[in-house]
């Protein structure tokens, strides 16, 4: 059966670190005493090289082919676990003994009906029944079947309470249930029976990405790496966090190391492609990207860099297909939904590019980019009156914290699935969020409230309760929700809720102090950047806002109309006129029809006075485009 790569990509997979591994030497085998030591330091790759080495100096033993086999699954090597396990059974080892192994090595292959049934059919030895029912959790959970994932690990811990990589995967299990809080506390635990669980460090530190930042979770992914340095899930989930840091030199190095450990690594290709790309190189990152194999480019994060790739060289109907491919994947996703528009247009298809984007710009959460396709869209397809609207909401330098978008189930569905597992997030969340689209708020609210009290961990009842709330003017309410989604996961729909809710309430000081702390986690957000640059305008911090904005800039170049004009009125703050001048003119030269751009542009002619007539056609203009609106 074809591999399912993305259980050994996105590193979920969870091996007995070191429990099982007992040196057997006798006779004082140095192979097998030097393959203790190597355990000790964590070196699984000379670890496995020694027991290469004994099996080699003694063929016709199955409990080094055993060892062998722990030592693979712990490298992620299912294919060399199997083999030796198949060769200690016939060496004469009992199939009861290595059963847990065996389902261990099938699933990590996807081979998941063959693990199932080697654990329900055969009689697993009672030492290892811990094990073998934790693997059986894995299974049931890639099968969907997470009712039954649950009670295989009530059974596993019932047997092994203690077992430290039973609560790892345990951890993971709730938070595909949305319980993060319950998640959290599952690994935590984990770490306190095993501060050396090199996977339960990993998991947290993926946590931690999601609940706080990538600055938060860097720590944790350093600390696992010190435990094993050549740990593959632990360098890349390092790799691709200091990314995301923007600390892109790093990000390279790591790249580079799990090369020297896995020429074939399929995630170490994506980061260099993701520097490419970052370099503005895309002809480069679209030579690299085969290279990470045609499986892993079928994942949602390879296909979205593809097509960027492919829309900045100019690939537009590429770009379309490709974008089109992953939405079908993920069908909620707001931002895919905005570039396969924006490819659309590009490509020749205004039409078809509203289609796409309309489910988004048609609401009051739209943000300013997808306005602006809309606007353009409208306008190259010859409907110029209906492209003014949008852009004059794309001039807003606001932000509107982005709801979910609908759900692709009937309310009648919905109810029905909420009503079953009332206390699942997964079921009652699309029902709450069917129910505000339908304009009943007053139900929304109850069970958003009833959700929320029944399952604290889930961040997402928190946010609706907040998000209900504000639509009432409840603000202390909103915020007292937001502020409990805050301790579960500080994510951006968080944090702009938070700024949008207390600047409301005239908490200007801790509107910043939630910007600025999810600043410091997430240094390299564009969002958080922007908001933060316009929040130093509104208070006249003008070389704050040049800062802030032109880090922006640095990410997202010139095209952004709304970016350059608010960099230009910075500037003219700053009586940099010249500079203010400058980046005013490439927001005109982006979008001369944008009434706000054109009136920043005469300002700034303005202040500049040398050139007074060109000043005075753009005050006209936006006088008349201004009359024309009203």
């Amino acid at each position: 059966m074809k591999k399912r790569l993305g259980l050994s990509l996105l590193a979920t997979l969870s091996v007995a670190t070191g429990t099982a591994l007992v040196s057997r030497a006798q006779n004082g085998d140095a192979d097998l005493e030097q393959v203790q030591q190597y355990m000790k330091v964590g070196d699984l790759r000379a670890a496995r090289v020694a027991l290469l080495n004994a099996a080699k100096a003694n063929p016709k033993s199955g409990d080094v082919q055993v060892e062998l086999a722990e030592v693979s699954l712990e490298l992620f090597d299912a294919p060399a676990a199997q083999a030796a396990l198949e060769r200690a059974v016939a060496l004469g080892v009992s199939e009861r003994e290595i059963a847990h192994l065996l389902a261990h090595s099938l699933w990590m292959q996807g081979e998941l009906v063959e693990a199932e049934s080697r654990l329900l059919e055969t009689r697993v030895s009672d030492r290892h029944r811990g094990y073998a029912l934790r693997i059986l959790a894995r299974v049931q959970m890639d099968k969907g079947d997470l009712d039954a994932a649950q009670a295989s690990f009530d059974e596993a811990l019932r047997l092994a309470p203690e077992d430290s990589l039973i609560w790892t995967d345990l951890a993971r299990l709730r938070f595909v249930l949305a319980d993060q809080k319950g998640a959290i506390e599952a690994v935590d635990h984990a770490l306190k029976l095993n501060a050396n669980n090199v996977r339960a460090i990993e998991f947290r530190g993926r946590l931690m990405r999601s609940q706080f930042g990538v600055v938060a979770a860097l720590p944790w992914f350093e600390r696992g790496l010190q435990i094993r340095a050549t740990d593959i899930p632990l360098l890349e989930e390092y790799g691709l966090t200091l990314g995301e840091a923007g600390r892109y030199r790093d990000m390279l190095a790591q790249a580079r190391k799990i090369i020297t450990l896995d020429r074939n690594n399929p995630k170490a290709y994506y980061m260099q492609a993701v520097l490419a790309a970052r370099a503005g190189n895309y002809a480069l990152a679209k030579r690299i990207l085969p290279r990470a194999g045609s499986d892993f480019l079928e994942l949602p994060a390879p296909m979205l860099l593809d097509g960027i790739c492919e829309y900045e060289l100019g690939n537009y109907n590429r770009a379309v297909d490709r974008f089109q491919q992953l939405l079908a994947i993920q069908p909620r996703n707001r931002r895919v939904r905005t570039l396969l528009a924006q490819a659309m247009y590009r490509a020749g298809d205004p039409l078809d590019a509203l289609d796409t984007i309309r489910e988004i710009a048609s609401r009051g959460d739209a943000d300013s980019y997808s306005l602006t396709v809309t606007a353009r869209s409208f306008a190259a397809s010859g409907q110029t009156a209906r492209a003014t609207p949008p852009l004059d909401d794309a001039a807003m330098a606001a932000f509107r914290p982005a709801l979910a978008l609908p759900e692709p189930v009937s309310l009648v569905g919905a109810a029905d699935a909420a009503r079953r597992t009332p206390d699942d997030a997964r079921a009652v969340l699309p029902y709450i969020r069917l129910l505000l689209a339908a304009g009943d708020s007053n139900a929304a609210l109850a069970e958003a409230v009833r959700l929320q009290k029944a399952n604290g961990g889930v961040a997402e009842a928190h946010l609706l309760v907040g998000d209900i709330e504000m639509e009432r003017a409840n603000i202390p309410d909103a915020l007292a929700a937001f502020q409990a989604a805050r301790q579960i996961r500080f994510t951006e729909p968080v944090m702009l809720r938070l700024v949008d809710a207390m600047s409301r309430a005239g908490n200007e000081a801790g509107a910043d102090e939630a910007l600025n702390a999810y600043l410091a986690y997430n240094p390299a957000s564009p969002t958080a950047l922007r908001l933060a640059g316009f929040r130093a305008l509104d208070a006249q911090r003008w070389q704050d806002a040049v800062i802030l904005l032109e880090r922006v800039r640095a990410k997202l170049g010139n095209n952004d109309s709304i970016l350059l004009a608010n960099l230009a009125r910075a500037r003219a703050g700053l009586g940099q006129h010249e500079a203010a001048a400058r980046d005013a003119a490439l927001a005109y030269r982006v979008a001369p029809m944008n009434v706000m751009v054109v009136r920043v542009y005469a300002d700034v002619l303005k202040k500049l006075r040398k050139r007074p007539k060109a000043a005075r056609e753009m005050a006209a203009k936006a006088a008349a485009m201004s009359v024309q609106r009203q």
